[in-house]
């Protein structure tokens, strides 16, 4: 007879997983089926709410809590005990677990699907306990090639009258699984890996999946006040309860329909004849499965007879049913709208992802069918729990795990997650089951592993850009080649051998006469023995078009024979100011500093600079100096001088001076914050000298003379 499993509470060391009764028939079916494989293949990242309770009179801020004690069951039970960690335990177990036994052991159970109904019961128990909410996707969300209907989390709301804050934040891929066989013991490791790069997927897509084994209207019904297959004998390893908790379980006392004095709870639709009511029962959505709306249920402490410690509770019930995680990357519309995404993966390293925080892990397996890939399913394996359950005044929490994303402008530093689980199936007689152990260590040794792919994959980047230059190599070498084989016919050569010849035709003209050359050194002779007499000028000449001027220096060759050197750099560059507009600031066009932001614009010149400015009234916001350097480079040394006409009334504000027109520095146009001089730094008439301190990389500081 098939037994619904009974599990320990959450250790307090280390992480916690559970198996699901549905992964293990799976496992069995591909023993004796070679068309079938089972391969482990996603993951996703939980925040499961704290454990608390909404007001039961008011609902106060509507927020989604886990609340135990929503479920008939669990009321019936006696509500809540004292530590969270058996609360959280026991509704688990005898909630989500037994429905999954009750709907896989009935003889009406579709044995050959590949699809199980794991996921959806356990996306049911989460919106029993008032945990997960949703609303109908978009079509900036769903893709448009989507014919069906599609579902996303409520918006997440962390303060005001309604508040939210989603459950499923992440969607990875399982990449890495790995077989042990060890001292007798075989293992299966599965990896899971969340990396740095990444931030929470920004949008989730739900289905609400309907077949024969889990569809609308259905009454699951259960054999006893206990779950399936114990009894009145059975001890539970930890003293936990082993009744079940039913959506309901036995008639009750209310005024409305099936007992209820709110209407409302009666979700299930039995009716107001509760002398016919179904009992000891689950129940799925009487009518559809895609409806998207919530109902606010109270249940009342007076309809309940025979319980103690319960008080009323409150919660908000969504009516989606059948609730399946959309794995399917083209389903996404951002996704299939943008070119550069094509996957899941690059979508959670995108600008739409963000920081999130986690506490559990739901692990994926896909159901592989060999024979007819259309019959391949992904159905869920199993949750770990990364921590147990902290208590507080109010209930408790499980632990979140903070995961960071890079932010380039902040300079923040993202963080990468690794955990390792280790599957053991035990088959020995009378302890046929599951182990699992969760690798304390994971993080570090994982962390190793990214680090040595990441090695691996920069060292084959390294050879693609390797075979790169050698691909040019060749290529310019040919060239070379073609240059040296053509050079007998090649024009230019031609012309230069031309040249040359000319040359030396003309040099032959000029000493065709045997006594040319005589007369030349003859005259040469009487002009050295001249100047040797005396008798002729001993001025030199110079050419002076070889001295050419430059940048501050300016140079005069009008008088013949003489170079006149001059420097024409003033103290100063008088910089022009221009305001937002390109209209120049001066006296009778002041700058008015009391705008949001106030502007002003000017170019560098070479040397030192200085810009004085006129303003008027108290600024509304920091002055922003945006100085162009696009023509004119700064240099290291170089100075600009800020000065007033009048006395700038900066109030609390500050001045800004920004440069970097061109970007290059690649941080956008005027990107660089050369400096920032605050209020309390600014005189009367203040003067101002920013000096640059390194080229290049546009490093300043600035000194305050006045």
């Amino acid at each position: 007879m098939a037994t619904t499993p009974l599990i320990k509470t959450p250790q307090a060391d280390g992480g916690t997983f559970y198996t699901f009764s549905s992964s293990a028939k799976d496992l069995s079916r591909t023993l004796n089926n070679d068309d079938l494989k089972l391969v482990f293949s996603k993951f996703v990242l939980l925040n499961l709410p704290d454990f608390d309770r909404l007001d039961p009179i008011n609902f106060g801020n509507f927020q989604n809590y886990m609340q135990f004690d929503t479920i008939d069951g669990a009321i019936e039970n006696d509500g809540l005990k004292g530590d969270p960690n058996v609360n959280f335990t026991e509704s688990f177990q005898n909630y989500a677990l037994n429905l999954e036994e009750l709907i896989i052991s009935d003889v009406g159970y579709d044995n050959t699907t590949n699809l199980t109904v794991t996921e959806r019961v356990f996306f049911k128990w989460l919106k029993e306990c008032g945990a997960i909410r949703f609303r109908e996707a978009t079509t900036l969300e769903k893709s448009g090639t989507v014919t069906t209907p599609r579902f996303c989390e409520e918006d997440e709301a962390l303060a005001g009258t309604r508040q939210y804050r989603r459950v499923v934040k992440y969607i990875g891929g399982i990449d890495i699984v790995n077989n042990v066989d060890k001292a007798g013991e075989a293992y299966t490791e599965l990896y899971i890996n969340v990396p740095t790069e990444v931030g929470g997927t920004p949008t989730i897509l739900f289905d609400a999946v309907s077949d024969a084994n889990y569809q609308p209207s259905l009454t699951i019904q259960g054999t006893s006040e206990y779950i399936l297959g114990r009894n009145s004998a059975t001890i539970h390893p930890q003293g936990l309860d082993v009744y079940a908790y039913y959506d309901y379980d036995t008639q009750l006392q209310g005024f409305g329909p099936a007992g209820y004095t709110d209407p409302t709870a009666d979700w299930m639709g039995l009716g107001p004849d509760i002398t016919s009511a179904i009992t000891e029962a689950y129940f799925t959505e009487p009518t559809t499965f895609t409806s998207a709306l919530n109902a606010n249920i109270r249940k009342y402490k007076n309809d309940y007879t025979g319980v103690t410690n319960y008080n009323g509770s409150a919660y908000v019930r969504s009516q989606l049913d059948g609730i399946s995680v959309d794995f399917t990357a083209a389903n996404y519309q951002q996704i299939a709208g943008d070119s550069t995404i094509s996957t899941i993966p690059q979508f959670n390293g995108s600008d739409l992802a963000a920081s999130f925080e986690f506490n559990a892990v739901l692990v994926y397996y896909d159901m592989v069918d060999m024979s007819n890939s259309a019959n391949t399913t992904t159905n869920l394996y199993g949750i770990l729990l990364l921590d147990n359950v902290t208590p507080t005044t109010d209930g408790g929490y499980i632990q979140r795990y903070p995961k960071y994303k890079p932010n380039p402008t902040t300079g923040q530093n993202g963080n990468s997650y690794g955990f390792k689980i280790n599957l053991r199936f035990d088959a020995s007689p009378g302890s046929a089951g599951i182990d699992t152990i969760i690798n304390d260590y994971n993080t570090f040794s994982m962390g190793l592993f990214s680090d040595a792919s990441a090695q691996l994959q920069a060292s084959a980047q390294i050879f693609q850009r390797q075979q790169l230059e050698i691909a040019d190599i060749e290529v310019r070498l040919g060239a070379v080649e073609n240059t040296i084989n053509s050079v007998s016919t090649s024009a230019f050569l031609q012309a230069q051998i031309t040249n040359l010849q000319t040359q030396v035709d003309n040099a032959s003209l000029a000493f065709a006469s045997s006594t040319t050359l005589l007369d030349l050194i003859a005259k040469n002779s009487d002009e050295i023995q001249a100047l040797a007499n005396g008798t002729v000028s001993t001025t030199l000449q110079y050419n002076t078009a070889v001295v050419r001027q430059g940048t501050g220096i300016t140079i005069n060759t009008n008088t013949p024979n003489q170079i006149q050197v001059s420097n024409n750099v003033q103290a100063y560059n008088l910089m022009v100011p221009l305001d937002n507009g390109a209209v120049q600031i001066t006296a009778a066009n002041p700058l008015n500093l009391n705008v949001v932001a106030p502007q002003v614009f000017t170019d560098l010149g070479t040397y030192t600079n200085m810009l004085r400015l006129d303003t008027i009234n108290q600024a509304a916001g920091s002055l922003d100096i945006y100085i162009d350097d696009t023509d004119i480079q700064w240099r290291t040394g170089q100075t600009m001088r800020l000065t007033f006409n009048n006395v700038p009334l900066m109030g609390s504000q500050d001045i800004r001076l920004y440069t970097d027109a061109p970007s290059r520095l690649n941080t956008g146009a005027y990107g660089k914050l050369a400096a920032t001089i605050t209020n309390v730094d600014i005189s009367t008439l203040p003067i101002i000298d920013l000096i640059c301190t390194e080229q290049g990389v546009l490093t300043f500081v600035y000194d305050i003379v006045k």
